[in-house]
């Protein structure tokens, strides 16, 4: 895999996102899980502490901004203005697959276009990004992470698994022969947290477990619900009247995976992994959301579509200050319906789930058949 391969398919991911529907429009399974407003909250939206900690970081909001891009000099923009939004806010934020910052032949504005992002935020949480085929691939993979890592100073790595999106990009895809052997090593081997992320087909339990067991520090939990790669790729092969016709073509893989909240019910719900911290994305554009994604056991909310469409529309209307009016609206959204269930912080949150939730539909067959306990027996603990 080489940096002139992907980045075309990443600058057309970039323009697909801003100019194409690829995001799921299927149930939302968030309201399968109801949790009962309590009519007596002696908590206010004041009251609400939505501090943490991230693998010793304080952080004020538990909010991730998911990885993005970089990598080409018309992108600098977008991740100088991502370091600076993460910095006022003091949220944790990923960055866009670094693959482009290796090579040989690699000039200096690319890799500006992601160093930018330190200079801005100089001591925000960051996690530096490369994909799991990079590392099967790549025979001084060692050397090319920390080369990425001291790029941004990265505080972490999220390794990422796409197994479809790999797939639909070369048909001759081996999958991820030798990669568990080579993520062991990675790992003896650097002195940084070494995190797991998917994207658009979500995880369960079989796959953390083994992951878990050789160290991995947490996961990164993309599931069907929001942007899909395989969408993309059914689009980029559409003619524009397939496009624009009354039912738009639809693929069987154009939403292949498991959903947000059934992969993180699947982790979440077993007492073995209450260690394990985990981010959430993939499909949560609310407070609503959002609360009961922290209620199931989320630790971070990963946002990335919507913070790029706001932000994008700051760069026409930059006095609007779009991202930030929906980074703060968003914030008083969770403090409000958490004030409206009687919680004070995440931690009070999870302590009401066994007496305030119901689950129904599908996710509660979902419960049934990976023989899981809802309610939990245990409170799982805030990370």
């Amino acid at each position: 895999m080489k940096a002139e391969d992907f980045l075309p398919f990443q600058m057309n991911s970039l323009e697909a996102a801003l100019k194409e529907d690829i995001q799921y429009h299927g149930r939302d399974y968030f309201k399968d899980f109801y949790m009962i407003p309590n009519s007596l909250s002696p908590v206010s939206v004041k009251d609400i502490d939505l501090s943490c900690s991230f693998h010793g970081k304080k952080l004020q909001y538990p909010i991730f901004v998911g990885s993005l891009t970089g990598g080409e000099t018309g992108l600098t923009k977008i991740n100088e203005t991502l370091g600076s939004f993460a910095k006022k806010y003091n949220i944790a934020q990923g960055i866009g697959d670094q693959i482009h910052c290796l090579g040989k032949t690699v000039k200096d504005p690319i890799i500006k276009s992601y160093s930018i992002m330190r200079e801005k935020n100089p001591d925000g949480v960051i996690l530096a990004n490369l994909s799991a085929k990079f590392l099967v691939q790549s025979e001084n993979y060692i050397e090319d992470v920390k080369k990425v890592v001291d790029i941004i100073k990265a505080n972490g790595i999220e390794i990422y698994l796409s197994p479809l999106r790999d797939v639909l990009w070369d048909k001759n895809d081996f999958g991820l022969v030798g990669f568990i052997p080579k993520l062991k090593k990675l790992i003896e081997t650097i002195d940084i947290p070494v995190f797991i992320k998917s994207i658009s087909s979500g995880l369960c339990n079989n796959d953390i477990r083994q992951l878990w067991d050789i160290g991995v520090s947490g996961f990164n939990i993309g599931g069907v619900g929001g942007t899909s790669f395989a969408r993309m790729d059914t689009l980029n092969r559409l003619t524009l009247s397939q496009k624009q016709s009354i039912s738009p073509v639809k693929r069987p893989l154009d939403f292949f995976g498991t959903p947000t909240v059934w992969s993180l019910l699947d982790i979440a719900l077993r007492s073995e992994n209450n260690e394990i911290p985990l981010i959430v994305g993939g499909g949560i554009r609310n407070g609503l959301q959002a609360v009961k994604a922290f209620a199931m056991g989320a630790d971070l909310i990963s946002f990335a579509y919507p913070i790029l469409i706001e932000l994008t529309e700051d760069f026409g209307y930059p006095k609007e200050k779009n991202l930030e009016r929906w980074f703060e609206r968003l914030i008083f959204q969770i403090k409000t319906v958490m004030a409206l269930f009687g919680a004070k912080t995440i931690e009070d949150l999870r302590s009401l789930v066994k007496s305030r939730t119901v689950i129904f539909g599908r996710t509660k067959e979902w419960i049934d058949g990976r023989k899981l306990a809802f309610p939990p027996k245990f409170i799982r603990k805030t990370h």
